[in-house]
């Protein structure tokens, strides 16, 4: 390789009698034939088979035979954040790879913990913990605590973390009347606070914005001003408590949890959401079916019939919040209590075949 890039000038190389295997071992000698202004004699390749005949200067660039595959190890680790309100804490557990089960790592504790969302920005990793009577904290992986802003919300009951652009934004969502939702954007040293809203959900460029004493309201993200300015309204929709978004054959759809009466899901039209099918609940909060009164319910997608059926009912003491995860080929739900403990469910595949 490179046996002629030291000479100065070569005027005519004889390659004749060389028996030439053109693989990716000899594709340097290929291709400074290409390129060279040097007289040379008309060589051919002598194998493989498939390239037998062939002259040397006429080999694609891009041979197969040149590109391999490797396999390289790569340590990571995965955590997942939840909040726990029967102990006041956020508690992290971290992903054992090698007993293939969720273990405890850090406990972040606090007053009234209602929420926990964990982000990563720039390679480093947040987790932002909100607290129902004292405001909200912003801690930094593998740092002492380290509380960027405080802000007066009075009543904390989410946290929803998303990115637009190059920009990240996290939201602190306030329930009470005379509260102030407010939205925070990453500067690179910290979060300040940038803009200021009332309950809402987003989506990819859309907020929607949601309260118990009326109809959820949509805000779109305007480039111009980079700033949400009201786009729509969902109508005959109160006393809305939460609201959750998700494509299915990237349509995007929303399940929207009335505290009294039944769940509705909606389906993007183009220009509006409009009601595909209706679960009935009470007390419900996500589209995993909650309630302080029975088992939750959990619903899966039909493709042939194009709506949700119920796949089982699973039993967990007063829940607060799910999580998804999928780690090592395997799918799991995390499920908290406001009393009872943390529960991890795992969703198996049975073949009825064998």
């Amino acid at each position: 390789r490179g046996l002629f890039s030291d000479l100065r000038s070569l005027i005519e190389l004889d390659l004749c009698g060389n028996m030439f295997h053109c693989n990716g071992e000899s594709m340097w000698l290929m291709l400074w034939l290409k390129q060279s202004n040097a007289t040379t004699s008309d060589v051919y390749c002598a194998s493989p088979s498939g390239m037998k005949g062939v002259l040397l200067k006429d080999v694609p660039e891009k041979h197969s035979k040149c590109q391999t595959s490797s396999l390289t190890k790569k340590i990571y680790r995965l955590y997942v954040a939840m909040a726990v309100p029967n102990s006041d804490s956020c508690i992290i557990m971290e992903w054992d790879h090698i007993e293939t089960k969720l273990r405890p790592f850090d406990n972040i504790t606090g007053q009234s913990v209602v929420g926990c969302r964990s982000v990563l920005i720039n390679e480093q990793a947040f987790v932002i913990v909100s607290q129902l009577f004292d405001g909200f904290l912003v801690y930094k992986y593998d740092q002492a605590q380290n509380k960027f802003e405080m802000l007066n919300v009075s009543k904390p009951n989410d946290i929803e973390v998303f990115q637009i652009g190059d920009d990240w934004f996290f939201l602190i969502v306030d329930s009470s009347k005379a509260g102030m939702t407010t939205l925070f954007k990453w500067n690179e040293t910290g979060f300040y606070s940038y803009q200021f809203l009332h309950e809402w959900f987003h989506g990819k460029s859309v907020i929607i914005l949601m309260s118990r004493s009326q109809v959820p309201v949509i805000y779109q993200w305007n480039k111009s001003t980079q700033k949400f300015v009201l786009h729509d309204k969902i109508a005959n929709m109160d006393d809305i408590v939460s609201v959750k978004a998700f494509r299915i054959n990237d349509v995007p759809y929303l399940a929207l949890a009335c505290y009294i009466g039944d769940l509705k899901v909606m389906k993007w039209t183009g220009k509006h959401f409009e009601e595909v099918q209706g679960f009935p609940s009470r007390a419900v909060h996500y589209l995993i079916l909650s309630s302080d009164y029975s088992f939750f319910q959990i619903f899966r997608w039909d493709e042939e019939n194009q709506n949700c059926i119920k796949f089982r009912d699973v039993y967990v003491q007063w829940p607060h919040s799910f999580t998804t995860l999928s780690t090592d080929q395997r799918d799991f739900v995390l499920a908290t209590s406001f009393k009872g403990k943390t529960k991890v469910f795992e969703h198996i595949s049975v073949d009825y075949s064998k």
